[in-house]
């Protein structure tokens, strides 16, 4: 029994499902304990009624909303979606999001594993709304519709998947596939639905996914979905640890051990990597002015990140041959059109793949926080050989901003404002004699702007100084597709 009262007096509450054990031996009632997936997710139903109730006294004040689902202006989707709009954002969701090529290499994401755990659900499962939540979200960015009535079809589906995911852990002692990625998804949504807002993301909702993984092992993750599965958590939480300087809950660290049935990809040892960095990261925020943070010393420090930005450049070694960048420059390569948009030096990056190039910009940016963190700590120290070291770093930041800024033109070509998602009239760079691949023009529209707007933000919250003209030809350009799409 979760989240009803105070553990009873004297009871050493071991936070068992239904309720704890120890109440149970003492035959008394056990008034039930706060878990962190209960804080994270918890009822939606008074958040729902207040939203209503709110939107009822704004449609006093103004002419009433038509029940239709209008589009405003997308000339890749359908003007009018009528009572079917569900099922109609659930194919284009599948179709654009999840269904294009992957590369097994590469790191995999829930949304990898998505599509089979879905299709084994039924009606019941909290999945199925917190897909659907995340699949009108998108939907609604992409038609521009008005916020009075569109964004309320997403919101709803989210109140019902907290609803179906708070009765699903209620009602059954264990956790299965589609529990775990129904939480997943609804941490997706509040992700998707900061991004569109252009708002910090301060949602609980990583600690409630660990305590739900925490409860899974008690029944053991045998299948290797559901091993990707909770890789792709492990991988979700340890992004989000980065970019907020937060350290990896302990128990994330444990996770891989569950996981012997998985490859282990290019992927997932630069998600290793990244453990340590926010670890590392978090730790010299909370240097004091002493010269010491709560469990290293700035030399230790020093050393790790040096050390850890060694293994970052032996990991590009290890990388298949055709994950490499290729420099293109010339007007056989790059279109005058995509010139015209803004191209940052001469040339720029392509990669095999959309999801490629993401790994490789996630590189960038933190080979770029491990010289920060390298800086940080020369300041605190007194070493004749700290000028050649600090000249060094920001050599290595410089270059990794370059290569950074080289893959824009490959996720965005010549598109400067919101168009249709499979618009195949965008023009691309691309090796000489080889087309442009067809899925990448579905792929850059739908992740291209979101990609690119998680590594910018992280580059400019890091305060890295950059060439005037990089910033005015394309962080005004990307400014502006990212607040488009």
């Amino acid at each position: 029994m979760v989240n009803v009262g105070k553990p009873s007096k004297g009871c050493a509450c071991d936070e068992a499902v239904p309720s704890c054990s120890n109440c149970l031996k003492r035959r008394v009632e056990c008034p039930g304990y706060k878990s962190q997936f209960d804080v994270a997710w918890r009822d939606q139903n008074l958040v729902a009624e207040r939203s209503v109730q709110r939107r009822r006294n704004a449609a006093c004040a103004t002419k009433e909303i038509s029940k239709d689902v209008v589009k405003v202006s997308s000339p890749g989707l359908r003007k009018a979606l009528g009572e079917d709009y569900e099922n109609y954002a659930l194919s284009f969701f599948f179709s654009s999001y999840i269904l294009l090529p992957s590369d097994l290499e590469v790191h995999q994401t829930f949304f990898d594993r998505l599509y089979p755990v879905w299709m084994k659900s039924d009606s019941s499962s909290p999945l199925r709304p917190a897909v659907a939540a995340v699949a009108l979200c998108l939907l609604v960015a992409w038609l521009e519709l008005n916020s009075a009535l569109p964004m309320s079809l997403p919101k709803l589906q989210y109140v019902k998947g907290v609803a179906a995911l708070r009765r699903s852990l209620l009602n059954a002692n264990k956790v299965d596939d589609d529990v775990l990625m129904a939480a997943l998804m609804l941490g997706m949504y509040e992700e998707v639905t900061a991004f569109l807002m252009a708002k910090p993301n301060n949602s609980p909702h990583v600690n409630g996914t660990v305590a739900l993984i925490e409860y899974r092992r008690r029944q053991p993750f045998t299948t290797e979905t559901s091993q990707r599965v909770l890789l792709a958590a492990r991988s979700q939480i340890v992004s989000r640890a980065l970019r907020n300087s937060k350290p990896v809950l302990p128990a994330v660290s444990t996770w891989v051990e569950l996981t012997p049935s998985v490859p282990k990809t290019a992927g997932f040892r630069f998600d290793e990597l990244n453990l340590e960095i926010a670890n590392l990261q978090a730790s010299i925020s909370h240097v004091t002015l002493e010269g010491s943070s709560q469990h290293l010393s700035i030399l230790d420090i020093l050393n790790a990140a040096t050390e850890l930005d060694r293994r970052l450049l032996a990991w590009t070694e290890t990388t298949p041959a055709d994950w490499t960048p290729i420099r293109v420059s010339g007007p056989d390569c790059i279109p005058q059109s995509v010139r015209r948009s803004g191209l940052y030096q001469k040339h720029c990056n392509i990669y095999k793949s959309i999801s490629i190039a993401n790994v490789f910009n996630s590189y960038y940016c933190a080979r770029i926080k491990l010289q920060l963190i390298i800086i940080s700590c020369l300041a605190y120290l007194d070493n004749s050989n700290s000028g050649t070291t600090f000249l060094t770093c920001l050599e290595i930041i410089q270059e990794m901003v370059d290569k950074l800024c080289a893959s824009i033109p490959f996720y965005l070509g010549d598109r400067m404002t919101t168009g249709r998602i499979d618009d195949k009239t965008v023009q691309y760079p691309h090796i000489a004699g080889c087309p442009v691949p067809g899925d990448h023009y579905v792929g850059a529209a739908a992740l291209g702007g979101w990609f690119l707007a998680a590594r910018f933000s992280e580059l400019l919250s890091l305060e890295v100084p950059l060439r005037a003209v990089m910033q005015f030809n394309h962080y005004s350009r990307l400014g502006a597709e990212v607040l488009d799409q």
